[in-house]
């Protein structure tokens, strides 16, 4: 029996395995059509009654007889379940159930992997399958390509005379090109069951050079997310503790759980050891880390170094019902140093915005937490680690515990919204002041807009502190004007009320938008609060600018309270054009009746006069710009403050200079006077390589602070780096740094 026509349909009961070819290396950049159903093929989807049926496509099917092979040629389609076959010529065997395919064989699965070969012969089952240059595109990039294949039951296919990459084959006009890395091996097993690929006899090749020869190797399947294995290694060199090597290794215990071991050997040190642990289920996250490193403390200069140094750091959260979580953040190490030598950081889900380590303090925090409606209750703990030579532990506080209650009313109260809280707060030394609050405040707040444009926003807020204080005289803080009884007890009352307007307006002016909003806050408080008498904990370090000027109370904490009088007036405008330009800036000042001792002098607030306050930017569309803020002293006009950056990215060189002048110094806060100056650059070699540098300099010792200089290299699937950095800063124990980094990834083999 004969039957030819343009477009034939045949409805056949089978099943059709993966199939491939060793194609030309560009063709592996093919995909596959969205796989339809086979009621959106023909008319006749209906009467198909087994869910295992194959649609075909073709110019031309042919059957000489009714038990006789299937033939289909020419443009060959064929839709089974999820898979999307084509071919220039299919023979379908129903008697031994065996399938052949040939010329431009392709099959791509529901996981969007391309299996490309040149002749296979697969069995109906999808178990079993020979296939002649196999090639195939999977997930992430990767190619796996071969002289012959072999599938076995679905779940391994062996290959002989393979190749394996994640690098592209061809180049932008589609010539092949000789991939950044691949992997040649005589035989390699892709084994679906354990997620492996295993490479027997292999050859590591950069740009064709083989430069690695092993017997043995096995890395993770493309498909797999988690898969245990070694991670990219760290190579590097430095003045203060030799070469080092750190060799990752990742252990994926479960589905929900898993381990990193990331051992770090030292010349001079020896090995610090280090691990992290991870733990995830529906209700919570854990994850912990840590090191410890048996240190030589025999040199005279590091006899006040513990003989074992470590670190463990920590982050997590566990939810009872839909209310209540508990969740907890540490990190604690043996000694101040210790993080800057071995350059240890919280890394991947323990990163932070602000990298402590490189700072004076640690911190770590409980925390138990309800929330319901529009309550919410908080009770946390803190203990902090000083990492600085004079920071004193008996003297360092710890707070046990700070309880904080807020509730917003859901209806409003006069058209705006009100809300209530609570605060405790109970902190202690091993040997310094110990104290006690509690506070408690009522506010409500409203806005209105009128018809013209006017916003106006009604304020006011009842809060009262009672402090508790205990053992006075064993600490550095003091209370003018209290007896000598080490206990005191202090209350407060301070209610604040206030209204501001602001009337933004918006106008075009040629090609250019522009934008400018006044703004006027006037806040009324009971003047002369004696703020002496309370001991200031939270509120010490106050950075005075414009996006601080209008909140009513400019204290970070509650044991400062801004008091009296006072008009919070400013301006900010900008001006946008259509080539990309743009200019915004602003400027504003306080002006108070009385002034306040509620906050340092350094701070530019208390007088009746503050510091100026604004910020300036220019923006060249996606070229450049400058951003600046600053703050002048309102009697001198001298600059206090200033922050300023200047970016660039013009062709093939990108970079930033930034300028921080710091006239501030309050040792409670820890701020001392700065000038520093930083830039940091990059010029694209070629369209892989590119040099980096990075430059900070002390302009008030003229002193440079560090500096770092690297070459890489970054495709689509591997990077190179090659880092020199000399770091001149000094501690106790703790010497000027010269170190070289070596860093690589193999994408899809290594990360």
């Amino acid at each position: 029996m004969s039957r030819n026509r343009r477009i034939a349909r045949v409805w056949i009961t089978t099943v059709l395995a993966n199939a491939g070819a060793a194609f030309p290396a560009c063709v592996l950049a093919y995909q596959a059509p969205p796989l339809p159903s086979a009621s959106s093929q023909t008319e006749d989807a209906s009467d198909a009654e087994d869910a295992d049926q194959v649609l075909f496509e073709a110019d031309t099917v042919t059957r000489q007889s009714a038990d006789g092979p299937i033939v289909a040629e020419g443009d060959v389609r064929a839709f089974f379940g999820e898979r999307y076959l084509r071919a220039d010529r299919l023979i379908y065997d129903p008697a031994s159930d065996v399938v052949t395919a040939e010329g431009n064989v392709s099959v791509t699965d529901s996981n969007m992997e391309t299996v490309f070969a040149g002749r296979a012969i697969l069995s109906g089952d999808l178990r079993d399958g020979i296939i002649d240059n196999f090639s195939a595109l999977l997930k992430n990039n990767t190619r796996l390509a071969a002289a012959s294949a072999v599938q076995e039951q679905g779940a391994r296919t062996r290959l002989k005379n393979a190749v394996f990459t994640s690098c592209n084959v061809c180049n932008h006009r589609g010539d092949a090109k000789t991939p950044t890395w691949r992997i040649k091996a005589l035989r390699v097993t892709r084994d679906l069951e354990r997620k492996v690929i295993r490479f027997h006899h292999a050859f590591f090749e950069v740009k064709g050079v083989p430069i690695l020869y092993t017997p043995y190797l096995q890395g993770p399947d493309p498909s797999v997310e988690r898969q245990s294995g070694f991670l990219t290694p760290r190579i590097g060199t430095s003045s203060r503790i030799g070469f080092n090597f750190e060799l990752p290794y990742y252990l994926a215990l479960s589905n929900s759980q898993d381990a990193t071991f990331f051992p770090k050997y030292t010349a001079k040190d020896g090995v610090l050891w280090q691990a992290e642990y991870r733990l995830r289920g529906k209700r919570g996250y854990h994850v912990l880390s840590g090191g410890i490193i048996d240190f030589d403390n025999t040199n005279e200069q590091e006899e006040n170094i513990p003989g074992v140094r470590w670190h463990y750091f920590g982050r997590g959260y566990r939810d009872f019902g839909s209310k209540w979580r508990l969740s907890y953040d540490f990190e604690r190490v043996s000694d101040n140093t210790y993080l800057r030598r071995y350059r240890v950081k919280r890394r991947g889900d323990l990163r932070q915005a602000l990298n402590r380590g490189n700072t004076n303090q640690l911190r770590s925090n409980a925390r138990a937490a309800w929330a319901s409606g529009g309550s919410r209750l908080t009770f946390d703990t803190y203990l902090f680690q000083g990492l600085r030579t004079q920071d004193d532990t008996a003297t360092t506080p710890y707070i046990l515990p700070l309880i904080d209650y807020k509730h917003e009313f859901q209806s409003k109260l006069a058209g705006g919204k009100a809300r209530i809280g609570a605060n405790i707060a109970s902190i202690y030394r091993t040997g310094g002041t110990d104290s006690q609050r509690f506070t408690s405040t009522a506010n409500w707040d409203r806005d209105i807009t009128t018809r013209g444009g006017h916003r106006f926003r009604l304020f006011a807020e009842a809060r009262a502190d009672a402090y508790f204080f205990q053992d006075l005289d064993q600490g550095t803080e003091s209370i003018p004007g209290a007896p000598g009884d080490p206990t005191q007890f202090e209350a407060r009352f301070a209610p604040t009320a206030g209204v501001e307007w602001s009337y933004p307006l918006t106008r075009s002016l040629g090609s250019a938008r522009l934008f400018i909003e006044p703004r006027v806050q006037l806040i009324a408080s009971p003047a002369n609060i004696d703020n002496d008498r309370i001991i200031n904990e939270d509120s010490q370090s106050i950075e005075f600018d414009y996006a601080g000027l209008f909140d009513f109370n400019k204290a970070t904490g509650y044991d400062a309270f801004e008091d009296g009088q006072r008009m919070n007036i400013g301006v900010a405008a900008s001006a946008v054009w259509p080539n990309g330009i743009a200019v915004d800036g602003s400027i504003g000042q306080q002006f108070r009746i009385q002034s306040t001792n509620a906050f340092d002098i350094s701070s530019g607030l208390g007088d009746k006069n503050s510091d100026v306050v604004g910020s300036l930017n220019v923006r060249f569309g996606s070229v450049g710009g400058i951003e600046n803020r600053f703050r002048i002293d309102n009697k001198s006009g001298d600059i206090q403050r200033v922050e300023s950056m200047a970016f660039m990215r013009a062709g093939p060189v990108s970079g930033n200079v930034s300028y921080v002048r710091l006239n501030e110094e309050n040792v409670f806060a820890n701020l001392i006077r700065r000038e520093e100056l930083t830039a940091r650059g990059k010029l694209k070699l070629t369209r892989h390589w590119s040099a980096a540098g990075a430059w900070r300099l002390d302009l008030e010792s003229q002193q440079t602070i560090r500096q770092d200089f690297s070459i890489g290299y970054e495709d689509e699937c591997s990077t190179f780096a090659i880092t020199y950095r000399r770091d001149r800063t000094r501690d106790e124990n703790l010497e000027p740094d010269t170190a070289v980094l070596i860093s690589f990834t193999l994408k899809s083999l290594v990360e």
